[in-house]
């Protein structure tokens, strides 16, 4: 949603005449709104302190969002960066201002509009009320009404006319927000984030406006062990959808009908929503250059699974604003034919010897390089030709896919990893028109690495037991 100035009455009208429909959902439905923030706010103000001595040379600016949710999604989903530093999941109109210069803290807010979010209180707000009562609740330095930010940056770029200010790109999520699909000399619509940095850009032309993905990402990059544990719980009602959608695969299935059954079981285990619709992709879908196909897609490329083909079971539900993320190759008659097994027999010992690199100082070069290496030595052992074929595509890559993974489904990767960092690794082996995937949620620990998730098969054989039994 795009950040409007206060003087437009209509975007204030438009919210108030929603209150009503609003409250309404809070009446049918109140339990949704507690329990989303229990971290202490001195945890945020670590973080903000942080990301404040990353940015000496000027002023990170990040908006929250400011509509309602749409129809079709799950809830409210905030900003990532501006909830990681604040804590506020619900807040509506409101800009957090981190000061390197002057290293302090300053979040300009709305005045209320109407009744909307009158049931909902704390970190929990909608809306806050600016002074003392808000700055201590919250830890941050200043709370004041929004119409003194302009004023506010005026006077900072008086006392330094080579002021920068960072604006967030969010990465590769702000990228999947819209691309700069106008004409060539009309400005950005669809990502509100980079209508929010040319905001700034062209309000302040003679500043210098640039992206603060880089900062955000290196401070978020290293979770607490409270957002550990968040992270454990998000693994946790995630594996109950892993297991609703390992049984619900069978041939003549559609591939909707088991992505409804992995929603089910992790909102009954708890969850507040998909991190990610789930990746059920069947037969060809389940290649690397198909998998973004979807997203562009209105049935997103749902088809029947077929006997004799893999599915890709890639799903993630999160809790408490932290997303789960991993999955398996399923083969959807129930059983692997002789080159599906040798394919991910040599898929699974890879991935392990690249998982087996992840320590502090290593770096995800060191990981790829040890996927490489294992499938290079048994290269020419393989005896079927799906396994070959496998193996050759895989050597023709240089890396797979590692991202960071916590309040974003693919936050950045680290340069170097170190204590703290939570990854997922998924590489992906092509062969026979289908592709073999396999995915953990991986934490660094002081002395290596340790699995989040609950622990899954890997081996052909255990998936096929998998399956034919009942599972939790």
């Amino acid at each position: 949603m795009r950040l409007r100035r206060p003087a437009q009455e209509s975007r204030s009208d438009r919210l108030a005449a929603c209150a009503c429909v609003f409250s309404l959902f809070l009446l049918i439905a109140p339990a949704a709104s507690s329990g989303q923030t229990l971290f202490d706010s001195s945890e945020f103000q670590a973080r903000r302190n942080a990301a404040l001595e990353k940015a000496p040379d000027g002023i990170i600016l990040l908006r929250s969002f400011s509509g309602l949710k749409h129809w079709d999604e799950s809830g409210f989903h905030q900003d990532s960066s501006f909830y990681y530093f604040t804590g506020l999941g619900n807040v509506h109109a409101a800009i957090l201002v981190l000061d390197g210069n002057q290293k302090e803290s300053w979040l300009f807010v709305a005045p209320r509009r109407g009744s909307l979010g009158s049931d909902l209180h704390g970190f929990d707000s909608v809306f806050l009320d600016p002074g003392p009562s808000s700055e201590a609740e919250l830890k941050i330095d200043h709370v004041v009404l929004w119409d003194q930010l302009v004023p506010f940056i005026e006077s900072r770029r008086k006392s330094n006319p080579k002021l920068i200010l960072y604006a967030d790109s969010a990465g590769q999520t702000g990228r999947m927000s819209g691309e700069s699909s106008v004409p060539q000399g009309l400005d950005p619509m669809e990502n509100s984030h980079w209508v929010w940095s040319d905001m700034l850009h062209r309000h302040w032309p003679d500043l210098d406006v640039k992206d603060a993905f880089g900062i955000l990402d290196e401070v978020r990059s290293v979770k607490s062990a409270a957002e550990q544990a968040r992270l454990r719980k998000a693994a946790a009602v995630t594996e109950k959808g892993f297991w609703a959608g390992v049984r619900a695969i069978a041939p003549g299935r559609t591939q909707r009908q088991v992505e409804g059954e992995v929603l089910a079981a992790c909102l009954e285990a708890g969850s507040d929503g998909p991190s990610l619709w789930p990746w059920v992709r069947s037969g060809p879908n389940t290649m690397g250059d198909t998998l973004f196909e979807a997203f562009a897609d209105y049935r997103n490329l749902d088809r029947k699974m077929q006997a004799g083909e893999v599915i890709r079971l890639d799903l993630g539900c999160d809790y408490g604003m932290y997303k789960g993320d991993f999955g398996r190759t399923i083969p959807v008659s129930g059983h692997f034919n002789e080159g599906q097994r040798e394919t991910m027999e040599l898929l699974n010992g890879a991935y392990q010897a690249g998982v087996n690199a992840m320590r502090p100082g290593s770096a995800p070069k060191d990981v790829f390089r040890a996927t490489l290496s294992y499938i290079q030595q048994l290269q020419g052992g393989l005896k079927t030709g799906l396994a070959k074929e496998a193996a050759e595509d895989a050597l023709k890559h240089s890396g797979f896919p590692l991202h960071g993974l916590g309040v974003d489904m693919a936050e950045g990767t680290p340069k170097i990893f170190q204590k703290g960092n939570v990854v997922c690794y998924e590489p992906l082996f092509s062969a026979g028109g289908q592709g073999f995937f396999v995915e953990d949620t991986v934490l660094i620990t002081a002395d290596g690495h340790e699995v989040l998730n609950p622990t899954l098969p890997y081996a052909p054989e255990d998936i096929e037991k998998s399956m034919n039994h009942k599972r939790p």
